[in-house]
Protein backbone atom coordinates (compact mmCIF):
# COMPACT_ATOMS: atom_id res chain seq x y z
CA UNK A 1 0.00 0.00 0.00
CA UNK A 2 1.51 3.30 -1.10
CA UNK A 3 1.32 6.51 0.89
CA UNK A 4 1.61 10.14 -0.22
CA UNK A 5 3.47 10.64 3.05
CA UNK A 6 4.65 8.28 5.79
CA UNK A 7 6.20 9.21 9.12
CA UNK A 8 7.33 7.11 12.10
CA UNK A 9 8.82 8.47 15.31
CA UNK A 10 9.83 6.93 18.65
CA UNK A 11 10.67 8.87 21.81
CA UNK A 12 12.38 7.43 24.88
CA UNK A 13 13.46 8.66 28.30
CA UNK A 14 17.21 8.71 28.82
CA UNK A 15 18.91 10.07 31.96
CA UNK A 16 15.89 12.13 32.90
CA UNK A 17 15.50 13.64 29.42
CA UNK A 18 13.34 12.60 26.48
CA UNK A 19 15.15 12.01 23.20
CA UNK A 20 14.02 10.92 19.75
CA UNK A 21 15.46 7.40 19.49
CA UNK A 22 14.14 6.53 16.03
CA UNK A 23 12.72 8.53 13.15
CA UNK A 24 11.72 7.70 9.57
CA UNK A 25 9.78 9.65 6.96
CA UNK A 26 9.16 9.58 3.24
CA UNK A 27 7.06 11.34 0.63
CA UNK A 28 5.41 14.63 1.56
CA UNK A 29 5.76 14.23 5.37
CA UNK A 30 8.82 15.34 7.32
CA UNK A 31 9.59 16.56 10.82
CA UNK A 32 11.97 19.07 12.35
CA UNK A 33 14.78 18.36 14.73
CA UNK A 34 13.56 18.43 18.37
CA UNK A 35 13.26 21.84 19.99
CA UNK A 36 13.58 21.83 23.77
CA UNK A 37 11.03 24.38 24.93
CA UNK A 38 11.49 22.66 28.29
CA UNK A 39 14.91 21.25 29.32
CA UNK A 40 13.67 17.65 29.55
CA UNK A 41 10.78 17.70 27.06
CA UNK A 42 11.29 18.04 23.29
CA UNK A 43 8.82 19.52 20.82
CA UNK A 44 8.72 18.44 17.19
CA UNK A 45 6.98 20.08 14.24
CA UNK A 46 5.36 17.91 11.56
CA UNK A 47 5.85 19.32 8.07
CA UNK A 48 3.92 18.76 4.86
CA UNK A 49 6.24 19.79 2.03
CA UNK A 50 3.54 19.90 -0.65
CA UNK A 51 1.68 22.93 0.68
CA UNK A 52 -1.71 21.23 0.80
CA UNK A 53 -3.65 17.98 0.47
CA UNK A 54 -5.22 17.12 -2.91
CA UNK A 55 -7.40 14.47 -4.54
CA UNK A 56 -6.52 10.94 -3.47
CA UNK A 57 -3.70 11.82 -1.04
CA UNK A 58 -3.14 9.26 1.71
CA UNK A 59 -1.00 9.91 4.79
CA UNK A 60 0.09 7.79 7.72
CA UNK A 61 1.81 8.88 10.95
CA UNK A 62 2.97 6.56 13.73
CA UNK A 63 4.29 7.92 17.05
CA UNK A 64 5.48 5.78 19.95
CA UNK A 65 6.42 6.98 23.43
CA UNK A 66 8.32 4.55 25.58
CA UNK A 67 8.08 4.44 29.36
CA UNK A 68 8.30 7.90 31.03
CA UNK A 69 8.91 9.69 27.71
CA UNK A 70 7.33 13.14 27.23
CA UNK A 71 6.76 14.66 23.81
CA UNK A 72 5.03 17.75 22.44
CA UNK A 73 3.94 17.65 18.79
CA UNK A 74 2.48 20.34 16.57
CA UNK A 75 2.49 21.15 12.85
CA UNK A 76 4.31 23.76 10.81
CA UNK A 77 1.09 25.12 9.30
CA UNK A 78 -2.59 24.41 8.80
CA UNK A 79 -3.76 21.24 7.06
CA UNK A 80 -5.27 22.64 3.84
CA UNK A 81 -7.68 20.33 2.02
CA UNK A 82 -8.24 21.39 -1.60
CA UNK A 83 -10.79 20.19 -4.18
CA UNK A 84 -11.12 16.40 -4.21
CA UNK A 85 -13.29 15.26 -7.12
CA UNK A 86 -12.68 11.50 -7.18
CA UNK A 87 -11.17 10.34 -3.89
CA UNK A 88 -11.18 11.97 -0.44
CA UNK A 89 -7.93 12.88 1.29
CA UNK A 90 -7.21 10.25 3.94
CA UNK A 91 -5.07 10.70 7.04
CA UNK A 92 -4.31 7.94 9.55
CA UNK A 93 -2.49 8.45 12.85
CA UNK A 94 -1.43 5.73 15.30
CA UNK A 95 -0.10 6.60 18.77
CA UNK A 96 1.28 4.25 21.41
CA UNK A 97 1.86 5.55 24.96
CA UNK A 98 3.74 3.37 27.43
CA UNK A 99 3.64 3.65 31.23
CA UNK A 100 3.91 7.21 32.66
CA UNK A 101 4.46 8.77 29.23
CA UNK A 102 3.00 12.18 28.34
CA UNK A 103 1.94 13.10 24.80
CA UNK A 104 0.70 16.62 23.97
CA UNK A 105 -0.54 17.03 20.38
CA UNK A 106 -1.78 20.39 19.08
CA UNK A 107 -1.82 20.51 15.27
CA UNK A 108 -2.80 23.67 13.42
CA UNK A 109 -6.40 23.78 12.14
CA UNK A 110 -7.82 21.71 9.31
CA UNK A 111 -9.02 24.09 6.58
CA UNK A 112 -11.42 22.48 4.10
CA UNK A 113 -11.82 24.41 0.84
CA UNK A 114 -14.58 24.24 -1.78
CA UNK A 115 -15.44 20.65 -2.92
CA UNK A 116 -13.05 19.14 -0.39
CA UNK A 117 -13.54 15.66 1.08
CA UNK A 118 -11.46 14.68 4.10
CA UNK A 119 -11.28 11.54 6.21
CA UNK A 120 -9.02 11.23 9.23
CA UNK A 121 -8.70 8.50 11.81
CA UNK A 122 -6.57 8.47 14.96
CA UNK A 123 -6.03 5.39 17.12
CA UNK A 124 -4.41 5.79 20.54
CA UNK A 125 -3.18 2.78 22.53
CA UNK A 126 -2.33 3.97 26.03
CA UNK A 127 -1.61 2.73 29.54
CA UNK A 128 -3.55 3.74 32.64
CA UNK A 129 -0.59 5.77 33.93
CA UNK A 130 0.02 7.64 30.64
CA UNK A 131 -1.34 11.04 29.58
CA UNK A 132 -2.86 11.99 26.20
CA UNK A 133 -3.72 15.62 25.36
CA UNK A 134 -5.05 16.43 21.89
CA UNK A 135 -6.63 19.54 20.37
CA UNK A 136 -8.31 19.49 16.94
CA UNK A 137 -9.79 22.50 15.09
CA UNK A 138 -11.84 22.46 11.87
CA UNK A 139 -12.54 25.61 9.84
CA UNK A 140 -14.17 26.35 6.46
CA UNK A 141 -11.84 27.52 3.68
CA UNK A 142 -12.26 30.14 0.98
CA UNK A 143 -14.65 29.45 -1.89
CA UNK A 144 -15.08 31.28 -5.21
CA UNK A 145 -18.70 32.11 -4.41
CA UNK A 146 -17.74 33.56 -1.05
CA UNK A 147 -20.07 31.20 0.80
CA UNK A 148 -19.12 29.27 3.93
CA UNK A 149 -19.23 25.49 4.23
CA UNK A 150 -18.60 24.73 0.56
CA UNK A 151 -16.59 21.59 1.28
CA UNK A 152 -18.35 18.30 0.52
CA UNK A 153 -17.73 16.42 3.76
CA UNK A 154 -15.39 15.89 6.71
CA UNK A 155 -15.28 12.70 8.73
CA UNK A 156 -13.00 12.44 11.78
CA UNK A 157 -12.69 9.43 14.09
CA UNK A 158 -10.77 9.10 17.35
CA UNK A 159 -10.39 5.72 19.05
CA UNK A 160 -8.72 5.42 22.45
CA UNK A 161 -7.67 1.98 23.65
CA UNK A 162 -7.13 2.08 27.41
CA UNK A 163 -5.13 -0.88 28.75
CA UNK A 164 -6.07 -2.75 25.59
CA UNK A 165 -9.83 -2.02 25.67
CA UNK A 166 -11.63 0.44 23.40
CA UNK A 167 -12.94 2.96 25.94
CA UNK A 168 -13.58 6.06 23.84
CA UNK A 169 -14.82 6.34 20.25
CA UNK A 170 -15.48 9.87 18.96
CA UNK A 171 -16.96 10.26 15.49
CA UNK A 172 -17.42 13.69 13.90
CA UNK A 173 -19.21 13.90 10.54
CA UNK A 174 -19.87 17.22 8.78
CA UNK A 175 -21.74 17.31 5.47
CA UNK A 176 -22.78 20.85 4.49
CA UNK A 177 -25.36 19.67 1.93
CA UNK A 178 -27.42 18.33 4.84
CA UNK A 179 -27.46 21.74 6.55
CA UNK A 180 -24.81 23.18 8.86
CA UNK A 181 -26.54 25.98 10.72
CA UNK A 182 -29.36 24.07 12.39
CA UNK A 183 -29.56 22.48 15.82
CA UNK A 184 -27.07 19.67 16.51
CA UNK A 185 -24.84 21.01 13.74
CA UNK A 186 -22.81 24.24 13.78
CA UNK A 187 -25.81 26.31 14.92
CA UNK A 188 -24.63 29.49 13.24
CA UNK A 189 -20.95 29.12 14.12
CA UNK A 190 -18.18 28.57 11.58
CA UNK A 191 -15.27 27.07 13.56
CA UNK A 192 -15.29 23.93 15.69
CA UNK A 193 -12.72 22.59 18.15
CA UNK A 194 -12.39 19.43 20.25
CA UNK A 195 -9.95 18.98 23.12
CA UNK A 196 -9.35 15.54 24.63
CA UNK A 197 -7.44 14.96 27.87
CA UNK A 198 -7.04 11.39 29.15
CA UNK A 199 -4.83 11.19 32.22
CA UNK A 200 -4.70 9.83 35.77
CA UNK A 201 -4.36 13.50 36.82
CA UNK A 202 -7.99 14.13 35.81
CA UNK A 203 -9.29 13.70 39.37
CA UNK A 204 -12.50 15.06 40.88
CA UNK A 205 -10.53 17.85 42.55
CA UNK A 206 -8.89 18.88 39.26
CA UNK A 207 -12.22 18.93 37.44
CA UNK A 208 -13.71 21.16 40.14
CA UNK A 209 -10.81 23.59 39.73
CA UNK A 210 -11.29 23.46 35.95
CA UNK A 211 -14.94 24.48 36.28
CA UNK A 212 -13.89 27.56 38.24
CA UNK A 213 -11.18 28.39 35.71
CA UNK A 214 -13.67 28.05 32.82
CA UNK A 215 -15.31 31.32 33.89
CA UNK A 216 -12.30 33.11 32.34
CA UNK A 217 -12.82 31.72 28.83
CA UNK A 218 -13.48 34.29 26.04
CA UNK A 219 -17.11 35.37 25.89
CA UNK A 220 -17.13 34.83 22.10
CA UNK A 221 -16.57 31.08 22.58
CA UNK A 222 -19.57 28.80 22.97
CA UNK A 223 -18.43 25.65 24.71
CA UNK A 224 -19.25 22.67 26.86
CA UNK A 225 -17.39 19.82 28.47
CA UNK A 226 -17.99 16.26 29.58
CA UNK A 227 -16.25 13.47 31.50
CA UNK A 228 -15.65 10.12 29.75
CA UNK A 229 -15.75 6.66 31.33
CA UNK A 230 -12.01 6.79 31.93
CA UNK A 231 -10.16 9.57 33.85
CA UNK A 232 -10.34 12.50 31.48
CA UNK A 233 -11.97 15.62 30.12
CA UNK A 234 -13.54 16.39 26.74
CA UNK A 235 -14.13 20.01 25.70
CA UNK A 236 -16.07 21.18 22.62
CA UNK A 237 -15.84 24.76 21.36
CA UNK A 238 -17.84 26.71 18.76
CA UNK A 239 -16.54 30.08 17.56
CA UNK A 240 -16.38 32.43 14.58
CA UNK A 241 -12.58 32.73 14.52
CA UNK A 242 -9.70 30.28 14.90
CA UNK A 243 -7.81 32.31 17.49
CA UNK A 244 -10.76 32.12 19.91
CA UNK A 245 -10.60 28.32 19.99
CA UNK A 246 -6.80 28.41 20.18
CA UNK A 247 -7.06 30.77 23.16
CA UNK A 248 -9.38 28.37 24.99
CA UNK A 249 -7.10 25.42 24.22
CA UNK A 250 -4.02 27.34 25.35
CA UNK A 251 -5.67 28.31 28.63
CA UNK A 252 -6.67 24.70 29.35
CA UNK A 253 -3.26 23.38 28.30
CA UNK A 254 -1.46 25.87 30.51
CA UNK A 255 -3.77 25.03 33.42
CA UNK A 256 -3.04 21.31 33.04
CA UNK A 257 0.71 21.85 32.84
CA UNK A 258 0.69 24.00 35.98
CA UNK A 259 -1.70 21.92 38.08
CA UNK A 260 -0.72 18.41 37.01
CA UNK A 261 2.96 18.63 36.07
CA UNK A 262 4.12 21.80 37.84
CA UNK A 263 5.45 23.04 34.50
CA UNK A 264 5.34 26.52 33.02
CA UNK A 265 3.35 27.48 29.90
CA UNK A 266 4.66 26.89 26.40
CA UNK A 267 3.78 28.70 23.18
CA UNK A 268 3.54 26.48 20.10
CA UNK A 269 2.12 28.77 17.44
CA UNK A 270 4.36 30.05 14.68
CA UNK A 271 2.92 33.59 14.42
Amino acid sequence: MSWSGLLRCTAMEKNGRTVISDCYYEGALKLTRPIYLHPSQPAIYLIHVGGGYVDGDRYKTEIMLQEKAQLIVTTQSATKIYKTIKMPVQQYTSIYLDHQSVFEFFPDPVIAYEKAQFYQEMAVDMKESSTFIYGDIITPGWSESGELFCYDRIRSKLKIYYEGDLMLFDHLYLEPSKGMTGILQMEGYTHFGSLFVISPFMTKNFLQQFERMAARFPASAHLGWSIPMIPGLIVRVFAHETYVIETVFQMIHQFIREECFQEGPIFLRKY
